[in-house]
């Protein structure tokens, strides 16, 4: 379906309003395919975030503050999923040999499992939500799409400057 035909517009906005919005309406379709695959295993997507950052970490764990600096959505509270993701067992904290004030996060057994079953559901989700491009232009896109995001980081003071130019 069209942006035009999907969010009703009479007629579109400058093709910049369109990048934006297509890129909005991407993320959330994407986000629900996500949802339902993680519910589906007991999980939220910031907690299957938070185990995926873990298990790829060191054998030593992280810390909190540097799962954090990883996260994709980075408004959760890493420390609340921490917290959960413990109770259900499938990470747990072990004190920093060389600084006790720090605890580390590290990904259990039964978290570890969880994980590789996911592996497989998780890699065909992404096969099925890109088959409509063939590998260069996922790559392509993906290259594009990062070019862009190192843009947008790079325009920390645009928001002062926007908020300046309504009032």
């Amino acid at each position: 379906m069209s942006l035009q035909e999907e969010l009703q517009m009479s007629k579109l906005p400058a093709p910049g309003v369109q990048l934006m919005l297509q890129l909005m309406l991407t993320r959330e379709a994407v986000v629900r395919v996500q949802e339902r695959l993680f519910e589906a295993h007991g999980l939220t997507i910031q907690q299957y975030n938070v185990l995926r950052i873990v298990r790829g970490g060191p054998t030593k764990g992280h810390p909190i503050y540097e799962i954090e600096h990883r996260m994709i959505y980075r408004f959760a509270n890493v420390t609340r999923l921490v917290d959960r993701l413990e109770l259900q067992g499938l990470l747990k904290r072990v004190a920093d040999p060389k600084d006790r004030r720090v605890s580390r996060v590290v990904i259990t057994p039964k978290g570890r499992r969880l994980m590789e079953r996911l592996d497989e559901p998780v890699q065909l989700m992404a096969t099925r939500l890109t088959s409509c491009c063939d590998e260069e232009e996922c790559l392509t896109m993906a290259n594009r799409l990062e070019r862009l995001r190192d843009h947008c980081v790079q325009q920390e003071g645009l928001q002062e400057e926007l908020a300046g130019a309504v009032n």
